[in-house]
């Protein structure tokens, strides 16, 4: 005989089938709710289309190109008021380029010699920077073409040409870029001073490193940048400076007063033609052949010397035609003397007696506290204090 079930029973079932449906019926808004905000902020993005700059890097040892992709104002891509960073190429993706040059050490499209080497050279300029503005081409979609800005920014290499010669460049350069569909001014086209490749370089590298987001409370990072031809140093300071190296900045909602200097012939490239020069000036005989303190025994190559023909005239005044051409083609052999290597090295970076830029640096470093002399000061003493790392570096690879 079955049992009736109690009232109060009924009453328990009922309640537990209300609370199970109004908690499916939440369940459900906030799913709707969910999915309305994620097709809006999906829909958000795909509106908002991103746009493309090509940069030509014009250095000393060569031409290079840069394509970025960014965008603008999207919620969670942004950040402040600066543009965001979606792709940078050469990346990894574009290895199988005939461009992509290994010797950069990093991603890298590069035609060799820079474009100084090219004055009264039409063909010349031509070949050096088609090839990269091609190749930008086939990276930014064709309907953005005319949308895109192309700069060609020069640096070193053509600020140490005369005036003429290097206007004769950039109208060649000009003449290049107007055969293409990219978007251009004449003022994009241009020699960049060495404050603002200081400059650039800073923005550049505390961009990468987020210091310019106004809700992150940390100091910007500065910059020692090693250039082939050229050395550029930055610092961001609060104290007072001279009119000459002391920029203000503006970027995001934050402003920024920072030091610049660009250092002639303190590049790597040019220090190493130094050393050829010193090394050349101390041999006894009149020899095509040079052993160098500084590369290894199996090293041997014919070098040209691209600069030694200016930094003669500092270091010899009388040298006979002859003699110059010596300079411009030697066969360098490697002659490992680590000792002689360093004293070289230091002699190279320290003994521009000539030099009005040294001469400056020297002073203020005994005459000055400023913080952003101070950083200069630094720079020469890294030099120094740089052997007995590099001591212990070369031991441990010397004998491995």
């Amino acid at each position: 005989m079955e049992v009736p079930k109690s009232p109060s029973k009924y009453k328990r079932i009922a309640k537990h089938k209300w609370l199970i449906k109004f908690a499916l019926l939440i369940l459900m808004m906030l799913l709707l709710f969910l999915g309305f905000y994620l097709e809006s902020d999906t829909r958000g993005k795909l509106n908002a289309s991103s746009y493309y700059t090509v940069v030509v890097d014009c250095g000393s040892t060569g031409t290079r190109v840069n394509v970025y992709e960014w965008m603008v104002g999207v919620k969670g891509i942004s950040k402040g008021n600066l543009p965001s960073l979606l792709h940078s190429y050469p990346d990894n993706t574009t290895r199988s380029s005939s461009l992509w040059k290994n010797s950069c050490q990093y991603h890298c499209m590069q035609t060799e010699p820079g474009l100084h080497s090219f004055v009264n050279d039409s063909l010349g300029v031509r070949k050096a920077l088609e090839p990269l503005i091609v190749w930008a081409e086939h990276l930014v979609p064709r309907e953005m073409h005319r949308k895109t800005p192309v700069f060609v920014l020069a640096t070193a290499g053509l600020r140490r040409l005369p005036g003429l010669e290097a206007e004769w460049v950039l109208g060649e350069v000009e003449a290049v870029v107007k055969d293409h569909n990219f978007m251009f001014s004449k003022s994009w086209i241009r020699v960049l001073s060495g404050r603002e490749e200081a400059y650039y370089g800073w923005v550049a590298l505390n961009y990468k490193m987020g210091s310019f987001y106004s809700y992150l409370d940390s100091p910007t990072l500065g910059l020692v940048d090693l250039g082939g031809s050229s050395l550029q140093v930055v610092v961001e300071t609060d104290g007072a400076g001279d009119d000459v190296h002391m920029m203000r900045s503006k970027l995001s909602s934050m402003e920024h007063q920072i030091m610049a200097f660009s250092l002639p012939a303190f590049g790597l490239n040019e220090a190493f033609d130094r050393t050829v020069l010193m090394l050349r000036n101390n041999q006894s005989e009149e020899r095509t052949e040079l052993r160098h303190p500084c590369l290894v025994s199996t090293f041997l190559q014919n070098y040209t010397c691209h600069s030694c023909s200016g930094l003669a005239s500092i270091y010899q005044k009388n040298r006979s035609q002859h003699q110059e051409g010596e300079l411009h083609s030697l066969r360098l052999t490697g002659e490992p003397d680590w000792e002689q290597c360093k004293e070289l090295a230091i002699a190279a970076a320290m003994n521009l007696s000539d030099s009005k830029l040294s001469q400056t640096v020297s002073k203020n470093c005994q005459a000055s506290s400023f913080s952003g002399i101070e950083y200069m000061c630094e720079v020469k003493r890294i030099i120094i204090s740089a052997r007995q790392m590099l001591d212990e570096v070369t031991t441990y690879h010397w004998l491995k």
